[in-house]
């Protein structure tokens, strides 16, 4: 009996030091203080909105010899030179529209500060033409766009050298070119295709020196031909260079200029 109440003792006295020990143990602290979280903000690489539609073009094309030598020398020989004839089409100075169904000239329309060439419905033809144009050898410079989108509807610049002999650069709304040269019997051409006009105009430039031709369009080297007059002329007609229009069927057309510049080479000394 005395055993078992001594046991009892011991239990009872490790069991009250054990639960001092608790007791004494320090409490945990709140800290008021919220705990700072640091994230690691990856960016992604930056995307230009339209980098998957920019296309890969090909390597730039050389620039054709005929450009250096031939046409480079006069366009900067006329660079800083006063046109000999130009016109924003402001005011009147000059410019005739002659139409099959009309016997002789009318003045051309002109609205806006541009030149309109008008193919009224069921007439054969219509062009527009300037006495003063009428120069042997020439830089001339203009902006042509087409009114409306008819594809085959074409405009013709056409240069006279003679009764059967002219040049011509033929343009159709469907971005068709023909350069052509030569009397009527032996006709010499080249032809292709050209880029979407720019919404405002498609600027259009002739170099005419001696017997060769240059054009370029759009400010891109388009045609040359080395022969393309036998001998440079100034005809006895008011027509020589003259803006003509053709379509593909019976319905009215027409097509507008702005911006012309001309300058006479022959009045310049020291041509290259």
């Amino acid at each position: 009996m005395r055993t078992r109440k001594v046991l009892l003792f011991l239990i009872t006295t490790t069991l009250l030091t054990i639960a001092c020990m608790v007791v004494d143990l320090p409490l945990p602290t709140q800290s008021t203080t919220m705990p700072t979280v640091t994230r690691t903000l990856t960016l992604r690489p930056t995307r230009t909105a339209f980098s998957t539609l920019v296309p890969e073009y090909p390597k730039e094309t050389p620039v054709p010899e005929w450009v250096t030598e031939f046409a480079d020398p006069i366009l900067a020989a006329v660079a800083d030179r006063k046109p000999y004839f130009q016109d924003d089409f402001s005011i009147y100075r000059g410019w005739r529209s002659v139409t099959s169904e009309v016997e002789g000239y009318v003045t051309a329309e002109r609205s806006d500060g541009v030149l309109f060439l008008r193919l009224p419905e069921r007439t054969a033809d219509s062009f527009l033409y300037n006495p003063k144009l009428d120069r042997r050898n020439f830089v001339l410079t203009l902006d042509l766009r087409f009114a409306h989108d008819q594809p085959e509807d074409m405009v013709r610049f056409q240069f006279d050298q003679s009764p059967d002999q002219s040049v011509t650069l033929d343009l159709t709304n469907n971005n068709k070119w023909r350069f052509q040269w030569g009397v009527q019997n032996n006709l010499q051409s080249m032809r292709g295709i050209f880029e979407q006009f720019p919404p405002e105009h498609l600027p259009v430039t002739f170099i005419m020196q001696g017997t060769q031709c240059a054009v370029f369009l759009n400010d891109d080297p388009l045609a040359y031909s080395s022969d393309c007059r036998i001998n440079p002329t100034a005809q006895s007609q008011e027509w020589t260079v003259t803006f003509r229009l053709f379509r593909d069927n019976a319905r009215a057309v027409v097509v507008n200029f702005d911006n012309l510049k001309m300058w006479d080479l022959d009045k310049i000394p020291d041509l290259p």
